[in-house]
């Protein structure tokens, strides 16, 4: 007898006894309850049936199906449950063959009905497979009742909640043909809009053609429909002005980051090996807090915990749940936006103590690592031409130029004073400054890229460092020590929680102090995955429209580009003028498709306007950090932009503004193949629609969604790319894109000619995959070869390959990288306003504006005497407020201050309070106080406060009223609250990264006061 049974039966047994010894004048030792249990529901019926006889079968009526969550952008497996009579959604659980959500994810040879068997009885405990609260939750996600599933026109002014519903038809003649829509003068419709013979600029050709005043922002994460919306825009209409959520998010330091690497690295941020990790500093948040799979890095964090009693620090200006007692972990409450100061406390410490790995960073070739047994080399012993003066200045020392060699750079052997081509595969000395005489016999100052980084951490002294971050210098001491102590088998990580002005340079922070230890790709240290397997080159060419427009050189509104390439620059320059400044910011080392400072270019006119916006997926208005209140003015205003196109299951707090609404699939309605954040494996998400789509439909029958809108208005204004023969196939013949599933089709095909190895799908597999409903949308669209391959990467919800992850003491298949301590190409890019060139180093500097002011000087603290940092909330995402059961967990957010803090501003625990910075929107909310905030500090949790989205306001729709659902709008929203920088001299602006433009939202100063 099994335990569980055991316990059942003893339970039973012990009752009944109990019940068997009670006269009838005695009064039982259990109280007698009723056994109507009407009031707790009727339980849903489970995914499988074991016989008496121990055969498994599945319920029926119930069709079970593996698929993606997007209630997040982790993107995680999911097993789902669905109700074939009702079309409904009943649960939502974890993926067993996915690494996000099993820590022994199941091999792909395992059958469908067999991975269902598996995960019941005392074997499920192995072979769990789990999601989080807003995956477990997301199954709310198709029938939420504030969903739009009807086509609208705005009904009223723009912005004030009043809609009426029209056929798509309707809508899509209003918006290619244009007039007078809203009885507020005409309105340019798309078919006169697209002109690529003519500038959007006069006399500035780098911006392109008039096609340009399309602006559209999207959802980039959504890589197989996101995919096809770039296509549309960018090959198709031809518009450069594509917007993603990057900037305000966490792009910053994952361009830092890729610096710190070799170049042309494009992993971005690292993860942490938790197989056999024994150390880990985890900077702007705690593990499982943000980032990647809360299933995968809770669950690797508790076995480190067990198995390797795993030490850790958190530094945050929170204290975060995953930091408790007892748990070898250690948190250090930084001042916001200070990270940059802890951070070279360290870096200034190791190198002064020596702790860091010095066999690791000696080999300067690829040929040295190898005799030191080394996978990775650096250039930390590479030579650095220092004097001003010389042409070379900022740049490696060229061994051609000194006798020596080639074009590689020069190093001294270590443990002499001989200079030597770095490929001689010698070691290199690795504190050098020197002065060298070159073959034409002039004296050059050399300096090492290690020499250099030290220098600038002892620019600084350690008593400031601690000052400004408010953690000790005996703390940040130990940190060196423990990194330098546990070297490969410790991690540095953050994600997004560190953006300031510099928040290019922690990115940059993490990779460097990873490469000071040794840990980049080693077992137990900084790992990378082997990314997503993406489905736009295969079979089939997606990438490319033969006839389509070339944007090659064209500069976006937001000036991703060189400024030294500007019109304005050469008409400076051609007038003997100082081309610096800009008059306007320009970014090139972060070309990230802002569609906040999009929108910024937009309000001001500056380089053109927008005349109308397409807006999928996408809610800037909310999410991103300092929008200004004239960027809302002018989206609010049709004069400023004529028509606005959104396209959602959900009005949010951006597209309430459209003039026409769309909807749009859900997530569980859609085909879907994506990336996973956190895990290691060579592999992809996959999924298919679960239910009928909820939208209605269009005169030949089809789903509204936008695949469909646009696919129609490319037919119609024939635009390249779709129709009939739209799409090129590997052995030369063509086919249609005319419908939502053509493109989901070709592109899963190409995801699973990918795939090597996908399991051989059975008929037990189809039935149990739901494969017949999944498939049946596909398979005349594809050869036979393709459907089988299709429905086989279905069948598991996606593809996973558990290969060895190790090769000896590094990550299989890692390859050999030189990583950079010194970035050379970086160190030859200029600011835009001052001219300066970025720093080849990580750099700690005051935090500035876009004009070099130090934000005090215009922020004083004896004004703003207090730091701000946002984060995100474990269970909550910008729109999983749309998901009942979220709203229930967590229904608020507080406004959090360390007591000691909240006492000396004469607060108390429970106040309602106003959150002021110097020019954002005020925030309102209720004050928490308690030690587990850095002193100094206010921090509040973002994806909160939705007063005018996701249906927290009121909405009236042919006359009917909507009330808003209060427990949609609870907490407070914060992100118009951060401040503009006042140093650019336009109506609207941002406050942005120094370095690379992105947004910034920690380390603002803000003050609090109590409302009366």
């Amino acid at each position: 007898m099994d335990r569980r049974k055991f316990l059942t039966q003893a339970g039973v047994v012990s009752v009944a006894a109990a019940t068997l010894s009670c006269s009838e004048k005695t009064q039982p030792i259990h109280p007698v309850h009723s056994e109507d249990v009407s009031r707790f529901g009727h339980p849903i019926p489970p995914e499988c049936l074991q016989s008496a006889d121990g055969q498994w079968s599945k319920t029926p009526g119930i069709r079970t199906a593996y698929s993606r969550c997007f209630s997040c952008y982790n993107i995680c497996g999911l097993r789902v449950r669905i109700d074939e009579k009702s079309d409904k959604v009943l649960k939502v659980g974890g993926n067993p063959y996915c690494e996000n959500n099993s820590g022994s994810p199941l091999p792909m040879d395992t059958s469908v009905k067999q991975s269902y068997i598996d995960m019941a009885g005392e074997a499920g405990l192995e072979n769990r497979a789990t999601t989080c609260a807003k995956g477990a939750s997301c199954a709310d996600s198709v029938d939420d009742e504030r969903r739009v599933t009807q086509v609208l026109k705005r009904d009223g002014k723009r912005g004030e909640g009043k809609w009426v519903s029209i056929s798509y038809e309707q809508a899509l003649e209003e918006i290619l043909k244009g007039g007078d829509l809203f009885g507020e003068g005409h309105v340019e419709g798309l078919r006169s809009l697209r002109q690529l013979d003519k500038l959007v600029k006069p006399g500035f050709p780098e911006f392109g053609s008039a096609a340009n005043h399309l602006f559209a922002t999207y959802c980039a994460e959504d890589t197989l429909r996101g995919s096809f919306y770039a296509r549309f825009m960018q090959q198709s209409w031809g518009t450069s002005n594509l917007g993603t959520k990057h900037a305000y998010c966490g792009a910053a330091q994952a361009t830092g980051y890729s610096l710190g690497m070799a170049s042309g690295f494009e992993e971005w941020l690292n993860d942490v090996d938790w197989d056999n990790v024994e150390y880990g500093l985890f900077m702007g948040t705690s593990p499982g807090s943000s980032g990647a799979s809360l299933n995968l890095v809770g669950r690797g964090l508790a076995d480190s915990r067990v198995d390797r009693k795993f030490k850790y620090v958190c530094v945050d200006p929170l204290l975060r749940t995953t930091v408790a007692a007892d748990t070898n972990a250690k948190w250090l409450a930084v001042k916001p936006g200070q990270d940059a100061a802890f951070s070279f406390g360290v870096i200034r410490t190791m190198l002064e103590e020596g702790w860091f790995n010095k066999i690791h960073l000696e080999g300067a070739s690829e040929k040295a690592a190898k005799a030191a047994a080394e996978l990775n080399y650096t250039n930390a012993g590479h030579l650095v031409v220092v004097d001003p003066k010389h042409p070379k200045y900022r740049r490696f020392a060229k061994a051609k130029d000194f006798g020596l060699g080639g074009d590689e750079a020069i190093i001294i052997k270590a443990n002499t004073q001989e200079f030597i081509s770095a490929e001689s595969g010698d070691k290199a000395s690795l504190f050098v400054s020197k002065v060298l005489k070159d073959k034409s016999g002039r004296r050059v100052k050399l300096a090492s890229s290690l020499y250099l980084l030290r220098e600038e951490s002892q620019r600084t002294s350690m008593k400031e460092y601690a000052a400004k971050s408010g953690i000790s210098i005996e703390d940040m001491r130990q940190v060196a020590k423990d990194l330098g102590h546990y070297g490969r088998k410790a991690c540095v990580a953050g994600n997004g929680g560190t953006n300031s002005s510099d928040g290019f340079v922690m990115g940059w922070i993490w990779a460097t102090l990873n490469t000071l230890v040794g840990s980049h790709d080693a077992k137990g240290g900084a790992i990378y995955g082997n990314g997503p397997i993406g489905g736009i080159e295969g079979r089939y060419d997606l990438a490319n429209i033969v006839t389509g427009v070339n944007l090659e050189g064209i500069v976006n509104a937001c000036r991703d580009g060189a400024y030294e390439s500007s019109t304005e620059y050469r008409q400076k320059v051609a007038k003997g003028q100082n081309p610096y400044p800009a008059s306007t910011p320009w970014h090139e080392v972060l070309p990230a498709m802002n569609a906040a400072e999009q929108w910024t270019s937009h309000a001001n006119a500056d380089p053109y306007r927008a005349k109308v916006l397409f807006n999928w997926r996408n809610n800037f208005l909310y999410s991103a950090a300092s929008i200004s209140q004239e960027v809302v003015a002018s989206i609010a205003d049709p004069k400023r932009l004529p028509l606005i196109v959104g396209i959602d299951c959900h009005m949010n707090e951006t597209n309430r503004y459209a003039d026409y609404f769309i909807p749009d699939r859900s997530m569980l309605e859609e085909y879907a193949a994506d990336r996973m954040w956190g895990s290691h494996m060579l592999g992809v998400v996959a999924a298919a629609p679960l239910v009928t789509p909820r939208t209605v439909k269009n005169e030949r029958g089809q789903h509204v969604c936008m695949e469909q809108l646009l696919i129609d208005i490319a037919l119609d204004m024939q635009l390249p790319g779709f129709g009939k023969g739209a799409i090129g196939h590997e052995d030369g013949s063509k086919a249609d894109l005319l419908c939502f599933e053509d493109w989901h089709a070709k592109y899963l095909a190409n995801v699973a000619s990918q795939c090597e190895n996908l399991p051989i799908v059975t008929a037990e597999d189809r039935l149990w995959a739901g494969l017949e409903y999944a498939m049946k949308p596909l398979t005349s669209r594809l050869t036979t070869t393709e459907a089988n391959e299709v429905e086989a990467l279905l069948s598991r919800g996606g593809y996973y390959v558990a290969d060895e992850r190790y090769e000896g003491e590094f990550i299989k298949g890692a390859g050999s990288k030189c990583l950079q301590i010194y970035h050379e190409a970086v160190a030859q890019l200029r600011h835009a306003y001052s001219g300066e060139h970025y720093p080849g180093i990580i750099t700690y500097q005051e935090h500035r504006f876009w004009n070099g002011d130090t934000w005090e000087s215009h922020w004083p603290q004896a004004e703003f005497p207090l730091l701000f940092s946002s984060y995100k909330a474990t269970v909550r995402s910008n729109y999983a407020v749309a998901y009942k059961r979220i709203a229930e967990i967590s229904p608020t957010n507080y406004i959090y201050m360390n007591q000691d803090t909240a006492s000396e501003q004469g607060l108390s625990d429970g106040d309602s309070v106003k959150l002021i910075t110097a020019n954002g929107k005020p925030a309102i909310g209720l004050l928490q106080t308690d030690f587990g905030v850095a002193k100094g500090a206010v921090c509040v949790s973002h994806g909160f406060g939705h007063t005018q989205g996701f249906g927290g306001d009121d909405r009236i729709i042919n006359g009917q009223k909507l009330a808003g659902l209060k427990e949609r709008a609870g907490g407070v929203a914060i992100n118009q609250m951060i401040p503009s920088d006042p140093t650019r001299k336009q109506r609207a602006s941002m406050l942005n990264d120094y370095w690379t433009g992105a947004n910034c939202r920690h380390g603002i100063p803000v003050r609090v006061e109590k409302l009366s």
